[in-house]
């Protein structure tokens, strides 16, 4: 058994080493994960002790893979969208081959695909990483072969994995033994894999991608849509008439006070007017003296007619040298 323990370790490391991604509250997968992977050839037998068993979080995968930085690979899953995960090892003894099943489901299909991206980067990035692996009929996917050294207690393994989308899912699949010898295995059950993969386990509607459809006219949602948006712009137009109609008084009252009425000093770069002791942001405050239009939506600065502020916009310009 302590043979088996190696070689699920190789798997797992191999699988997962740096692969950068807890879980959300998304919609969970249809048909369920535990249900979409393949089945390994006669002969392996499961193995419920391997660290990459049954259902896992993004946390329970970050922790497994044995990466110095748990931290940013669960950050990276929860950035990219994953929603849950769960996987399989099974170990053919007169072999001595292991061989290891897991699929990770996204929100939507961009962020399975990011993930991948990722993860490829970071096995691509790792020392036992050795070369590419090819298989055809299937994309997006990376292949890769990977050499574990011996050590004092363990002896030398390889491996060779194959990762791919189909849907919101990302599907990995690897082979590990004591010599290089399984590639054509994990080509083979990466093919019965994505065969046998369902087309999507969140309906694609549901994608984050696919929230808002950029083109074509629907009419339903136009007016679902349109409908509080009317409310709101009615809103608005009640409590702009009502701080209008303050406005001009207040507008009326000092300009008669000060004398001053439709006189207006702007800066040079005309964000601000100067009320006779300090410069004041001319996107949010009015001058008392300035002129209104009819309709009071436009005051005059002395060159040009500026929209009335809306209670609630803000702006950030640099403020001019003091006067």
């Amino acid at each position: 058994m302590a043979r088996a323990n190696r070689l699920i370790k190789a798997a797992a490391v191999s699988l997962l080493a740096l692969a950068p991604l807890a879980a959300s509250a998304a919609p969970s997968p249809s048909p369920s994960l535990d249900t979409v992977l393949a089945t390994p050839p006669s002969g392996y037998a499961e193995l419920t002790s391997s660290p990459l068993n049954g259902l896992f979080t993004a946390h329970d995968y970050a922790q497994a893979s044995g990466s110095t930085k748990p931290d940013q690979i669960e950050s990276t899953l929860n950035r990219d969208g994953f929603v849950s995960g769960f996987g399989k090892t099974w170990l053919h003894q007169a072999s001595a081959h292991a061989l290891v099943e897991a699929v990770l489901a996204f929100t939507g299909a961009k962020g399975a695909k990011d993930w991948l991206v990722s993860a490829e980067a970071g096995d691509k990035s790792d020392p036992t990483y050795a070369h590419a692996d090819a298989i055809s009929g299937i994309s997006p996917y990376y292949g890769g072969h990977f050499k574990h050294p011996a050590s004092a207690t363990e002896r030398s393994t390889e491996g060779d994995l194959f990762s791919f989308v189909k849907g919101n899912d990302v599907f990995i699949v690897g082979a590990v033994s004591t010599k290089d010898d399984v590639l054509q295995l994990a080509m083979t059950q990466t093919q019965t894999q994505y065969s046998s993969a369902p087309k999507e386990t969140i309906p694609s509607a549901q994608w984050p991608e696919n929230a808002k459809k950029a083109g074509g006219f629907q009419l339903g949602y136009v007016i679902g849509g349109l409908i509080p948006t009317v409310l709101v712009v009615a809103l608005v137009i009640v409590v702009v008439g009502v701080v209008r109609n303050r406005s001009r008084a207040r507008t009326s009252a000092a300009g008669a006070a000060s004398g001053l009425a439709g006189a207006v000093q702007m800066s040079n770069d005309g964000n601000y007017w100067w009320d006779g002791q300090t410069w004041r942001d001319a996107s949010k405050e009015v001058p008392p003296s300035a002129q209104r239009s009819g309709d009071g939506a436009l005051w005059w600065d002395g060159q040009t007619w500026r929209p009335v502020p809306q209670a609630g916009e803000t702006a950030n310009p640099t403020p001019p040298p003091a006067a």
